[in-house]
């Protein structure tokens, strides 16, 4: 039973569940409920939904009122929930620090002094358009919608994996120096979103692939597992990525946060966060491998959006018109119409 003043975290559906072992499913559902407080007041549950998307949203329940606005979030296990405290903790939001904690915590839900803010949202104009380049088609957009930078995509989050795999960030002020006319090999989109991550198709770039790949495809099978110790933050690594119809590739990961069994990881070479058995993960931390800057680098469509399936290994040809508002190395793309 409950005590006194404690609330039933359980949504009414799961009151049969909570009956039958009130001690064991209510405390499991508490690790996996947070808090995310301080929102703007016009925030629209979507808005939500898509900074969060990335640790598993079972439910969503948004309130507001004339002076506050605030959200319950139920994630698909408790460490999401404990990852997405420790990050979006303090980040960000409109120029509001938001305030993520668990549903236990919430009356105590203070922003931590030691968390390191997040660039503000980048505010896009969409004007309704629609074209089709190839086989990749992006729809309109229909109204005027604001568009979170993607965590991935952010200086700050980029710095700390720079610094870590390669010693250094400039790679973030080299991308921004390109410009017109370009063929781009999308690596990854964000559905019904203007952001994406491809390698620019030069002479120059094609070298750097061809000889990567070749020195991982050579090594792969020669690389000793890494211990569960040993899977930390910082870790350099090799994985098997998702890259589409074609099954996967060995490609330069790091992590960023062990989940039990699980670890999250950023690919390098194709802008893209995944959780992957401790178990897959191959020791990569030789400098060798570590030579070549990343391949891949985001951009935004400077009109319309991705449709919501996912689009990877597509030939998107146009032109570059400059780097972003706010993040200067997310460079601006018009697709080449017909």
């Amino acid at each position: 039973m409950l005590r006194p003043g404690q609330e039933n975290p359980c949504s009414p559906g799961s009151k049969k569940l909570v009956k039958a072992n009130p001690l064991k499913h209510s405390g499991l559902l508490k690790k996996k409920e947070i808090f995310v407080g301080n929102l703007p007041l016009d925030i629209k549950e979507e808005e939500i939904a898509f900074l969060f998307k990335d640790f598993g949203i079972k439910s969503l329940r948004k309130h507001n009122n004339s002076f506050k606005s605030f959200a319950f979030l139920e994630l698909t296990a408790p460490e999401a929930a404990k990852l997405a405290v420790k990050l979006m903790n303090g980040q960000l939001l409109k120029g509001r620090p938001m305030s993520v904690a668990f549903m236990e915590n919430r009356k105590i839900h203070e922003v931590l002094k030691t968390s390191t803010p997040m660039p503000d949202l980048e505010v896009i104009p969409a004007r309704e358009c629609g074209f089709t380049n190839g086989a990749t088609h992006i729809s309109p957009v229909n109204q005027r919608a604001c568009y979170a930078v993607p965590m991935e995509m952010r200086s700050l989050f980029l710095f700390h994996v720079l610094k870590g795999c390669f010693g250094d960030a400039k790679w973030l002020r080299s991308v921004v120096g390109v410009a017109g006319e370009v063929g781009l090999l999308v690596t990854d989109t964000l559905p019904l979103m203007p952001y994406f991550w491809a390698i620019v198709l030069n002479e120059e770039c094609y070298k750097s692939m061809e000889k990567l790949f070749k020195a991982l495809a050579e090594a792969e099978a020669g690389l000793p597992f890494l211990a569960k110790q040993e899977v930390q933050r910082g870790a350099r690594c090799l994985a098997q990525c998702d890259i589409g119809d074609e099954g996967s590739a060995w490609n330069r990961c790091w992590v960023l946060d062990p989940l039990g069994d699980l670890a999250v990881v950023f690919f390098v070479d194709f802008g893209r966060c995944a959780s992957l058995p401790l178990n897959s993960l191959r020791k990569l931390d030789a400098e060798q491998f570590w030579e070549i800057r990343p391949l891949a680098q985001p951009f935004m469509l400077e009109e319309g959006v991705f449709p919501p399936q996912v689009i990877r290994r597509q030939i998107l040809e146009g032109t570059l018109k400059g780097p972003s508002q706010w993040e200067p190395h997310i460079l601006r793309f018009v697709v080449k119409t017909d």
